[in-house]
């Protein structure tokens, strides 16, 4: 029997379900929700760092407006003798693949809080709830240390550089690799001593559940009842969702129920609510920003104060910590030893002519590779309203240097649309120069151990940085990016096969327009397996739109869509808007004045790059490029000079749903 029912019910809203039923069971009096089901619940932020997103949030202060469980009733009339069972389970509908697909064991659904399977049905009423929490498959991949055990202090840091000193081995590998590297041997003794603490991190039985935590967006419930007879032919994988069957897989329930052998069976039925809650997360400034011992570069000074810092009560609390970039120092700049104030000072485009033919020799200039702020929490100020970065200024010529600086989410997410609410400081003067400035919004893969891989690759991905390498099945990096440049639109015209297309773009100059490049990119590391894989440059229609992205060549690590947008419009404003929308199958990118007025300007598909599916955190930063990483190249950044002023950027709001 298939059906449509509506049921009223007190306290609840009228919830939609869709009933798919073997036998009469009398069940009646079915309710599953609460009230205003239909709107959208944003997550409590209490905790999640540490212990992972709950809905709704457990072990809160009791308040009128905050949801404690999610409650389900249903009232039985047995017309066996038989003894019956129960169970719910919940999975995420905005984000997902068909349950008729391979890959719908990936979706993210759950049941119990803990590990139980059916419970009996003792009374002809059931009264029961559950939460919608992370890992809810309660998978050892996704266990580690206690919440105390992973706050690093710096005394463990330097125990270990002890023993490092201590052990000739160890001392000798450290010095081997310090050299190649370009390290002293105390760095890379303080990053060695890092990596043995973060690995410990990982080693122990606690549920880890923020390594993977629930997916915003729309819920949908199935709750399934049955005879005992019936539950003795459901699988255990499928009573119980941490079990995997005999290949070593997990299974999704509502693709057993729904459209496999769980249809067939008698005795059992299926009631399945489409649409239960939409839950949307949002990081507001004001809790703080934390700096991890861990990810901050050797020589740092760490500037500690009650909003940025080291401390045990930033570390359970902050929404947000100090991001670093990652320092190669192969990357080096040969800066003009010229500093100027972008905006009080007048810097022509005839000064850039200027100063790039009287240092034209690199002796003349200053070197230095890419580096990040060497003072923690001295360029990040959590404002309350806002979180404000800014590069810092050089004071003379002397100590003058071109540093990173940014923040990052310390919640990791797993598809969503993710919105960032962000001031950026201008990169154009008056004259339309380029002050050298790459502004970034960006996910990255949120860690690199084994928990947090991507999906198996049968062409193998390459090692980050080296496209060369072997290839391997699996990979734990991956990458999103907004990166706004001042750079040609235009790929170089040795690429475009289209002869107009090649003029333009050997006849565009751009020094002396507004026009800026907002790059989209997707680190795919060169896994060949979708199948419109190409390079280097494919076209992609996405609607009315066409879009060129470009893959360098076979062995490139990432396809990118270039999208030329004026200065004017994303810096002459309070603020802007930046959305990627992530999903299984397909990434949007938009941009616009409003939340109501985004619009695209890039898309890709899994038919022209690898989706990650890994977990990641968004970064937003202000950030010093190689000019020859942007060809074809408007402006070189060796000759641009130093900035004696701050740079402001402002980040008011990120939101998940």
């Amino acid at each position: 029997m298939i059906c449509i029912v509506f049921i009223t019910f007190s306290l609840l809203a009228i919830v939609f379900f869709s009933c798919s039923s073997n036998f009469n069971t009398e069940i009646q009096n079915v309710s599953i929700g609460f009230n205003l089901k239909d709107s959208v619940y944003n997550i409590n932020n209490n905790d999640i760092v540490l212990n992972g997103i709950v809905f709704p949030a457990r072990n809160v202060q009791s308040d009128s407006s905050i949801v404690h469980s999610i409650y389900f009733r249903f009232t039985l009339k047995p017309s066996t003798n038989e003894t019956y069972y129960y169970k719910i389970y919940y999975q995420n509908e905005s984000y997902k693949f068909a349950e008729t697909d391979s890959l719908s064991y990936e979706n993210f659904y759950g049941s119990w809080y803990d590990s139980t399977g059916f419970k009996k049905i003792t009374s002809k009423e059931v009264v029961d709830s559950f939460y919608v929490a992370g890992n809810p498959r309660f998978e050892r991949l996704f266990l580690g240390a206690g919440i105390d055990e992973m706050y690093i202090h710096h005394d463990s840091i330097q125990k270990i550089i002890k023993i490092i000193k201590s052990d000739n081995d160890w001392r000798k590998s450290v010095e081997e690799k310090a050299l190649k590297n370009s390290l002293t041997f105390d760095e890379q003794a303080y990053m060695d001593a890092i990596w043995v603490l973060k690995d410990k991190k990982n080693k122990g039985n606690l549920n880890h559940r923020w390594k993977r935590n629930p997916r915003m967006g729309k819920y949908s419930a199935l709750l399934v009842v049955c005879t005992e007879s019936a539950l003795k032919q459901i699988p255990e994988y499928i009573q119980y969702i941490f079990k995997t069957n005999e290949k070593g897989l997990f299974v999704n329930p509502y693709s057993y129920f729904l459209y496999g052998d769980g249809k067939k069976l008698k005795g059992v039925s299926v009631y399945f609510d489409t649409s239960l809650v939409q839950l949307k997360l949002t990081l507001l400034p004001g809790n703080g920003i934390f700096v991890d011992r861990t990810k901050v570069p050797a020589n740092t000074v760490i500037v500690e104060d009650s909003l940025c810092g080291t401390s045990y009560a930033l570390y359970r609390t902050a929404l947000f910590e100090h991001f670093f970039s990652h320092e190669n120092r192969h990357f080096k700049l040969n800066t003009i030893p010229v500093l100027v104030d972008w905006e009080k000072e007048h810097y022509s485009l005839s000064d850039y002519e200027r100063f790039k033919k009287l240092y034209a020799d690199t002796t003349k200039r200053i070197s230095s590779w890419i580096r990040n702020t060497t003072c923690a929490c001295a360029n990040v100020v959590d404002k309350k309203d806002y979180i404000e970065i800014f590069n810092p200024p050089s004071v003379n010529i002397e100590k003058a240097a071109k540093l990173n600086v940014g923040i990052q989410t310390r919640v990791g997410f797993t598809y969503g649309k993710i919105t960032a609410k962000v001031k950026f400081s201008s990169m154009l003067n008056k004259d339309n120069i380029w002050n050298g400035i790459t502004h970034a919004i960006w996910l990255i893969t949120q860690d690199l151990h084994e928990w947090n891989r991507r999906r198996y690759s049968h062409s193998g991905y390459t090692v980050k940085g080296n496209p060369h390498s072997e290839r391997y099945h699996y990979s734990s990096y991956s990458e999103i990016d907004f990166e706004i440049v001042k750079a040609s639109p235009y790929w170089p015209h040795q690429y475009y096969k289209n002869k107009t297309l090649k003029k333009r773009s050997k006849m565009y100059n751009g020094q002396t327009d507004d026009t800026i490049v907002v790059a989209l990119t997707n680190w795919d590391m060169a896994s060949s397996d979708p199948s419109n894989f190409d390079y280097p440059i494919q076209y992609i229609r996405h609607g009315n739109k066409k879009y060129e992205a470009l893959r360098w060549d076979e062995l490139y690590q990432a396809l990118t869509i270039r999208a030329s947008v004026s200065h004017k419009e994303i810096f002459s404003k309070e603020y802007y808007y930046f959305q990627i929308e992530w999903k299984p199958t397909e990434i949007i990118w938009r941009i616009g004045p409003s939340r109501n007025q985004l619009y695209e300007i890039g898309y890709m598909s899994y038919q022209n790059t690898s989706i990650p599916n890994n977990q990641m955190v968004l970064v937003i930063n202000q950030e010093y490029h190689l000019s020859e990483w942007w060809p074809d190249a408007v402006f070189e950044q060796d000759f641009i000079p130093f900035l004696k002023n701050k740079h402001v950027g402002k980040i008011y709001e990120i939101t998940i749903e």
